[in-house]
């Protein structure tokens, strides 16, 4: 690159009074560049965010890995868990018995998930209680206490300290047929998990409490797994398949969820290819601004080349000038973009704040709030795109440039 190459690029993108049209379509298109590329990084980075907020959620009260046996319970399960327990990148393993109740308080019922756990083993839920207190095991008092979610809790009216009546299914005999179990529960705990379908239907009691209510003996429904890597849930199910006898039902959040997951990252391509629509045309404006260019300069063209400049001289000062405008649009939108995707939850909450409008409603996005998490690879991926699609956008504009005929632009001189 030369000197006055490098001047005349500079120079050619300036306005001068009688070409000041062709000089605001230029700048447009880099201002199209950033606007594109800035949409691109805060709406990937919210679909990241989205994508890692509700794993977090999901996977904060659910386990990596659900071992069951061949019936709705899992009788002579502690070999299991032992053998569970042993297996590679597990962290905890804990069992569990679930089951379908109705929770009454006052004149309020609802339906919900009665969850029975041993209370040493989970740590993760005695973490998201705001008010009150986690369960205790029930080896020493009455072991007739829940936790339930904050939402529940709202919609059956009941504080820290009052009293539900669970009322359950699997019931016993009586002189009039089957009939249902009922007990009372003292509420000493309320969590939050931040995942509405958990904060609205889940009830958390000792497993001895639900044991008794649903007159289960000892057999629970299953065993969780929590892996240190999540990501490597199918791996530990292929091997729990593999260790436990032929019977065992081992699944993995991956399967569990797949579908949800897939439809997340299917959404986020789809919304990467339509915003980079915006690139694009602000790309082929930008080829309409250089060809004009190029036509204007016909004359200073045709005296560079009678003055001993070559064609790829004339290639690269019009290459640069695409380069120029293209490298400044993505720097001006990486930067915004970056600044965006960093402070979009406070903006958006101030936003929220001002005008009284929900942005996103968690009975409807599971999530109250809109994440964010920066993607250096994605972010890398949209700056080498943009940058590459400018450069191919100038190749036409200085090819038509270096081919100027010096004797045909100035015959009529």
């Amino acid at each position: 690159m030369k000197a006055y190459e490098w001047m005349l690029a500079r120079r050619y993108l300036k306005s001068r009074r009688d070409d000041r049209f062709v000089s605001l379509i230029g700048w447009s298109s880099a201002a199209g560049v950033a606007i594109g590329v800035a949409a691109l990084i805060v709406v990937l980075s919210v679909m990241y965010g989205f994508d890692a907020e509700l794993k977090n959620k999901i996977l904060g009260f659910s386990s990596h890995v659900d071992i069951q046996g061949p019936d709705d319970t899992l009788k002579h399960w502690q070999p299991w868990l032992k053998q569970a327990e042993k297996l590679t990148g597990v962290a905890k393993a804990a069992p569990y018995l679930s089951s379908q109740v109705l929770a009454n308080h006052g004149h309020h019922s609802t339906g919900a998930i009665l969850k029975g756990v041993d209370p040493s083993r989970e740590p993760q839920i005695a973490a998201h209680i705001t008010y009150g207190r986690f369960i205790h095991s029930g080896e020493q008092g009455s072991p007739f206490e829940v936790v339930l979610g904050k939402d529940l809790a709202r919609k059956l009216h009941v504080d820290v300290g009052n009293t539900v009546r669970l009322l359950s299914p699997s019931g016993g005999i009586s002189p009039s047929g089957i009939s249902p179990r009922m007990r009372a529960f003292r509420v000493v705990g309320i969590f939050d998990s931040g995942f509405y379908e958990y904060d609205v239907g889940l009830i958390v009691a000792p497993m001895l409490a639900v044991q008794r209510l649903n007159r289960t003996g000892d057999a629970i429904t299953g065993i969780e797994l929590h892996l240190y890597d999540r990501n490597q849930a199918s791996v530990v199910a292929a091997e729990a398949r593999m260790i436990l006898p032929a019977n065992a039902w081992v699944t993995d959040w991956m399967h569990r969820h797949r579908s949800f997951f897939k439809a997340l990252k299917m959404e986020r391509v789809v919304m990467g290819i339509i915003l980079s629509l915006i690139v694009l045309v602000a790309v082929f404006n930008m080829v309409s601004s250089l060809v004009m260019v190029v036509m204007e300069r016909r004359k200073e063209i045709a005296i560079l080349k009678t003055l001993g400049a070559t064609h790829a001289s004339v290639m690269r000062i019009f290459l640069m000038m695409g380069m120029l405008l293209c490298g400044l649009g993505t720097l001006i939108g990486t930067s915004l973009g970056l600044l965006l995707a960093w402070k979009l939850d406070v903006l958006l909450r101030w936003f929220e704040h001002t005008t009284g409008i929900t942005i996103l409603s968690s009975d409807v996005y599971y999530i109250d709030h809109v994440p964010s998490v920066i993607d250096p690879i994605s972010i890398a991926a949209i700056v080498v795109t943009s940058l590459l699609l400018g450069m191919l956008a100038t190749f036409y504009p200085a090819w038509r440039a270096a081919h100027v005929l010096p004797a045909d632009a100035l015959r009529y001189e």
